[in-house]
């Protein structure tokens, strides 16, 4: 079974998909665009470009950016971009600026696999002439930032240490007396896989007769500790966490709408029927609904056709 939203569409072509964008953008036919657009999956929307520009002599995403706005605006340029380029973007922004936003780090750098984060720092240096750890490093700090760091080097999943050392390790560093260091002590989170992961927290448990998530509010604090927990339950289900993530970005007043359109495009053709399906599970109500009730107009009726799929779609 496929976990992918948006599919290949054998019947694309993206020669008559540019005509009939040019087409919808003179008619400012709004609903068109992200129909076209979504009737392919991202390699076939790369595809788009060239005859795009060969044709009319304009670039779509400055075209895009012309005759959109808003959220709607953000929605369709994002689904021009390579999911490593919106990543690069996501993270740049993350960092860029007065301020760090933290959330978006941990949640992008987490759940991204090794060779992603690769693809990631290569993207990054190419687009802005600085590596991603410099820009990483130069906006965080601390314990945060050093596991942020070991985290960029791509070795998630590598750790086999013994279980009952790197527990002791844990339970040692909660009295300075004993001379460990929480970041010593943690960092195995960044490296370790999800089955390690278990079994450490089983023995920290066992060994100290309390819940691993108390031992946790009571011991770290801040950015690092948010950034174990993110690799904790990135450890066990990465669509569980994304899916906490959507609820994040529209639960309270105002929907954080960057934060909804990076995960559900970034995830269409990676694990979003997953997400859709934890989403539903935990919150009782599915995607679609929860776009309903938070975004308007074609901005809403793009992120459901996004999250409905395009596996009947024909231009």
């Amino acid at each position: 079974m496929t976990t992918s939203r948006v599919l290949y569409n054998p019947y694309f072509d993206e020669v008559i998909a540019a005509e009939k964008l040019e087409k919808a953008f003179r008619n400012k036919e709004k609903a068109k665009i992200y129909e076209i657009l979504l009737a392919g999956n991202n390699t076939q929307r790369q595809m788009l470009r060239t005859p795009y520009k060969t044709r009319y002599g304009k670039d779509l995403e400055d075209e895009i950016k012309k005759v959109t706005s808003g959220d709607f605006e953000d929605f369709l340029v994002a689904l021009l971009q390579t999911p490593t380029k919106l990543d690069v973007v996501e993270l740049n922004r993350a960092v860029k600026g007065l301020g760090t936003n933290e959330k978006n780090l941990i949640e992008i750098l987490t759940t991204r696999k090794n060779e992603e984060i690769e693809s990631l720092k290569n993207t990054y240096f190419t687009t802005y002439a600085k590596s991603l750890e410099d820009a990483v490093a130069s906006d965080t700090s601390g314990d945060f930032k050093k596991l942020l760091i070991i985290i960029l080097q791509a070795k998630r999943g590598t750790h086999f240490g013994s279980i009952s050392e790197d527990a002791g390790r844990i339970v040692k560093s909660f009295d300075k007396k004993n001379g460990v260091e929480k970041f010593e002590a943690f960092k195995i989170f960044a490296t370790a896989d999800g089955n390690h992961i278990s079994k450490v927290i089983e023995e920290v448990e066992k060994s100290t007769g309390k819940q691993f998530a108390k031992i946790l509010d009571k011991e770290l604090s801040g950015d690092f500790k948010n950034l174990i927990l993110a690799l904790i339950e990135t450890s066990r289900n990465i669509p569980r966490f994304l899916a906490n993530q959507v609820n994040a970005a529209t639960k309270g007043l105002g929907t954080k709408d960057k934060d909804l359109i990076r995960i559900l495009v970034s995830r269409s053709e990676n694990d979003l029927v997953l997400i859709e399906h934890e989403y539903q599970l935990v919150f009782s109500k599915t995607l679609v609904q929860l776009i309903k009730e938070e975004c308007k107009a074609e901005y809403r009726d793009g992120l459901i056709r996004l999250v409905q799929g395009n596996a009947n779609s024909r231009l």
